[in-house]
Formats: C-alpha cells, sequence, structure tokens
C-alpha cells in the first residue's frame, strides 16, 4: 500500500465575495436608488444606499442600512427587510393564524 495514498489530503474550503453595485429607478423612473454592498457567505448584508433625483441630479437621501434586501416600495419610500435570524421564544405559546404579526420591513421616506 502507498503511503501517499493512505494519508487524508486537507481539504480547503474557500468563500468568495464580490462587491456589487446596483442601481434601481423607482415606479415612474424619478429617482435612482444605487445600491452598494459585499455579496459573500453571510445572509446579513451592510448596504451603503444613496437616493438619486434623475431629473436634477441631487442626491435626496444616502445612508446605510443592513439587512437582507432593500427595494422600492412606491414612489418615494424605500422598503427594507432586517435580517430575522433564528430566536427562542420564551414561552410556548401559539400564535392564532388571524393574529396580525409585527411588520417585516422598515420604511425610509425620501424628500
Amino acid at each position: 500500500m502507498n503511503k501517499n495514498n493512505s494519508k487524508k489530503k486537507d481539504e480547503i474550503i474557500t468563500f468568495e465575495s464580490h462587491k456589487i453595485v446596483k442601481e434601481i429607478y423607482n415606479q415612474n423612473k424619478s429617482k435612482l436608488l444605487i445600491l452598494k454592498y459585499v455579496e459573500g457567505k453571510s445572509p446579513v448584508i451592510t448596504f451603503n444606499y444613496q437616493v438619486i433625483d434623475v431629473k436634477t441630479k441631487r442626491e435626496l437621501k444616502k445612508g446605510v442600512f443592513t439587512g437582507e434586501k432593500m427595494e422600492w416600495l412606491d414612489e418615494s419610500s424605500l422598503k427594507c427587510t432586517p435580517y430575522i435570524g433564528i430566536i427562542e421564544k420564551e414561552n410556548d405559546v401559539i400564535i392564532e393564524e388571524n393574529t396580525p404579526t409585527k411588520k417585516r420591513y422598515i420604511t425610509i421616506k425620501i424628500d
């Protein structure tokens, strides 16, 4: 038996991350959302966002949001989905189907 074949090779697992820049227009194409972020193995993304008025090229809003997703909600609002991981509840209360749950996104108004 060959000694080289009997040894296990060390396995190296690598994760790649990519810098992403997305430009997304609102419904009437009057505003442009520019998202800059790094996409990698984590489900949590830190978005650097900027909203530009298309006609005047003026910056309307700029900031950072950490979560899962950012998109237009309507012509003047952003819908930001926060990351909600697995959480442990204190008790085993069953939520009825008709019980309203928490709002699952954050709204950012654009002037």
